[in-house]
């Protein structure tokens, strides 16, 4: 019994901790070279006054949650029910992310 209790230990620990490493390993080397530059139009879903703003993709048809990624001079500009186009760097392994952390509204 001890034998099981232990093996279910440890399969714990790999879940939460390797497993998170790896991914985050992967995520660092998918940025360290960037191959394209991607734009895709997000629909302005709600924006808030203290910088949170809700978007949902309009190819993808997800849904993020965004707290003071926007510059305040592109906040000051949008309102709920706009289309936007954002800008993304792909990486090495085709994964989307996001240059500065920032986000940046392609005119």
């Amino acid at each position: 019994m001890k034998t099981f209790a232990f093996s279910v230990f440890m399969g714990f620990v790999y879940f939460i901790w390797i497993q998170s490493i790896i991914i985050t390993s992967g995520l660092f080397i998918n940025r360290m070279t960037n191959t394209d530059t991607v734009t895709e139009r997000f629909e302005i879903t709600y924006v808030m006054k203290n910088g949170e703003v809700g978007i949902r993709s309009l190819e993808d048809q997800y849904f993020e949650r965004t707290e003071k990624k926007f510059a305040e001079s592109d906040l000051n500009k949008i309102k709920e029910g706009d289309t936007i186009k954002i800008g993304f760097q792909k990486g090495i392994f085709g994964k989307k992310y996001l240059n500065s952390g920032k986000i940046n509204i392609v005119e």
